[in-house]
């Protein structure tokens, strides 16, 4: 299964844990002005709270294992929980290779289980502030109308 059909199933149906009409979600965000020095596969912020969660979602057994030597760890004071998603056939690799403290979900046929819930890390203070919010809204927007507008490049 792909990143882009794992980001899908995710995101897109009413039934997906980070559902677009819920959440905040952008796909590969990292700006360093508001505060992310490491990309992102995936963050969502609740409409609601403004919690953050990252996913990281993950094609393969070898991107599990290179993403855990990462430097990073993948700790913002905002975002309260982690998540790695991907597709079924990485169900036994997840378990193998993921912190107990870092949620697992699973998809197939464009269908998400949450196999393990995430646990807030110690690292968390709060969720974002409205600006942080407003500029994470904005980020997304750009994204949005520069891939809107290469369509149109020949």
């Amino acid at each position: 299964m792909t990143s882009k059909e794992v980001q899908y199933a995710l995101t897109y149906g009413v039934g997906s844990p980070f559902y677009f009409r819920s959440h905040i979600v952008i796909p590969n965000i990292r700006d360093p002005t508001i505060g992310f020095t490491h990309e992102l596969d995936l963050l969502s912020i609740s409409i609601k709270t403004h919690i953050g969660t990252e996913i990281e979602i993950k094609a393969s057994k070898s991107d599990i294992k290179r993403d855990l030597e990462k430097k990073h760890l993948h700790y913002d004071t905002r975002v309260r929980q982690i998540y790695f998603a991907g597709g079924m056939e990485l169900y036994d690799a997840l378990f193998e290779y993921v912190p107990a403290h870092f949620g697992i979900i699973t998809v197939y046929k464009n269908q998400c289980t949450i196999r393990r819930k995430a646990k807030a890390l110690k690292t968390f203070h709060g969720p974002f502030s409205q600006d942080e919010v407003f500029r994470i809204m904005r980020l997304g927007t750009m994204r949005y109308w520069s891939l809107f507008g290469n369509q149109f490049k020949r």
